[in-house]
């Protein structure tokens, strides 16, 4: 018996990829229960997801290769918890966006990598994958109901299962300031 594959097709931005994935995977029964759980979302799309001991200034990497076998969406073991979840979900957005439809006989090796230069803003392709690795992980439309329900920061933070950093970079970028 053979898997039917999820695509994600709408493309158009980050969040609505993001919401998209989140919806084809882990929000079936329309409820999502937080914190997104980026490691089932991964598997859900036919990820194999890895924690193991990286380069210095590597924080994932995609790969592709084996013939025959899924991509790899590998974090740092040595990494915080809430960097592995942040950078599982980084590059789930690659795939989304770059490569889902890579027939699986094809060998790519490695594709992507999340590293320092990934958060300065500079490569199209990895702002997109933080805009979706944000949007996955902490979809707007429930940070601004819970932001408007009077939640702090840190709150927020634990309930969404990220930094405090990358919450207030979330709640800034959503112009809830």
């Amino acid at each position: 018996m053979t898997l039917a594959r999820i695509i994600v097709e709408n493309l158009s931005t980050p969040a609505a990829a993001a919401t998209e994935t989140l919806r084809k995977t882990v929000a079936l029964d329309g409820y999502l229960r937080l914190p997104v759980d980026p490691y089932a979302v991964a598997q859900h799309l036919g990820l194999k997801p890895q924690k193991l001991a990286l380069e210095p200034n590597i924080d994932g990497l995609l790969v592709k290769d084996k013939q025959g076998e899924p991509f790899k969406a590998v974090t740092d073991m040595f990494a915080s918890e809430h960097r592995q979840r942040f950078t599982i979900a980084h590059e789930i957005g690659h795939w989304v966006h770059k490569y889902q439809n890579i027939p699986d006989d094809k060998v790519l090796g490695r594709v992507e990598s999340r590293d320092d230069t990934s958060s300065k803003g500079i490569d199209p392709e990895e702002i997109w994958a933080n805009r979706f690795a944000a949007a996955l992980l902490m979809p707007a439309a429930i940070v601004r109901r819970h932001w408007g329900e009077g939640r702090t920061r840190e709150e927020l933070a634990e309930m969404f299962g990220v930094s405090r950093r990358s919450m207030d970079v979330r709640i800034a970028t959503l112009g809830l300031q």
